[in-house]
C-alpha cells in the first residue's frame, strides 16, 4: 500500500540537537527525578513549567516559561537539520498527511517553527497529527503516543501500514513505531544525534536508513 502519511521525530530529526537525554542543571534533573518516581506511567514525563515552578516559587506564569526558555536555550541550542524544510514543503506538496510524535515541552513547536521559518499549519503538519509527551505526561519509547495518533489516522481512513516514521533513535522512535504497525526510516545523518542503542545501522530494525531528509521524497 502507499504511503499516505508521514509522521517524524523533531529533536535529532527535524531539529539538530547536540544535547543528551539528561538535563546539566543538577537542580533540575533532581527535581525531575522527583516527579518521575511519582509517575504511574513506565516512561514519565513532566511539564518542564511545573519543575521550575517548585524551584522558584513566587514566579509568575510568565516569568516561569522564559526561565525554562532559557534554560533550554543555554543546555540544547539547536537549529533546523539540511534538508527539514524543503522535505515539509515538497510532502505538503503532494498531499501527504503530516505530523509530530516526540517527546517535546511547551517551547518545542515555537522552537521548531522558527528554525524552518513557518508555522505548523503552513509547513503542512497538522496538529491533530501531533503527540507530545509534556502534554500526555509519556515519554516515548511509551507506545501510548504512537498509538494515539494511530487512531486519529483510523479515523481519517489513513491504516498504520500506510504510515512511514522517521526518527533518530531506535529504541525511542524505530521500535516503538514498528510494533504500532508503522513503516519506520531511521535518519542516521547526523553523528551527534543518531541513537543507536548498541545496534548497527543494517540491524536497527527501520525499515530504511536515510542519511538525508531528503530521501524520504523517495521512499513516499
Amino acid at each position: 500500500m502507499s504511503i499516505r502519511a508521514v509522521l517524524f521525530d523533531i529533536y535529532g530529526t527535524l531539529l539538530r540537537s547536540d544535547a543528551g537525554e539528561i538535563h546539566p542543571d543538577p537542580a533540575l534533573r533532581a527535581e525531575i527525578a522527583k516527579a518521575h518516581a511519582a509517575s504511574p506511567h513506565p516512561f514519565p514525563e513532566v511539564d518542564i513549567r511545573e519543575i521550575h515552578a517548585a524551584l522558584n516559587p513566587g514566579r509568575t506564569g510568565d516569568e516561569i516559561e522564559k526561565l525554562s526558555m532559557e534554560a533550554e536555550q543555554r543546555s540544547n541550542p539547536v537549529t533546523a537539520m539540511e534538508g527539514a524544510a524543503e522535505t515539509l514543503e515538497s510532502l505538503k506538496g503532494r498531499g501527504l498527511a503530516l505530523g509530530l510524535i516526540s517527546n517535546a515541552q511547551f517551547y518545542t513547536v515555537p522552537v521548531l517553527e522558527k528554525c524552518i521559518g513557518k508555522g505548523l499549519l503552513d509547513a503542512g503538519i497538522s496538529p491533530a497529527l501531533c503527540c507530545f509527551s509534556y502534554l500526555e505526561r509519556r515519554a516515548k519509547p511509551d507506545a501510548y503516543l504512537f498509538e494515539a495518533v494511530r487512531e486519529r489516522l483510523a479515523q481519517n481512513g489513513i491504516e498504520a501500514n500506510q504510515v512511514l516514521y522517521v526518527g533518530n533513535d531506535v529504541r525511542n522512535d524505530i521500535e516503538p513505531a514498528r510494533a504500532c504497525g508503522f513503516l519506520t526510516a531511521l535518519f542516521a545523518g547526523d553523528e551527534n544525534s543518531l541513537r543507536l542503542r548498541g545496534r548497527s545501522l543494517d540491524g536497527s530494525g527501520a525499515d530504511h536508513v536515510i542519511h538525508d531528509l531528503r530521501e524520504i521524497l523517495k521512499l513516499v
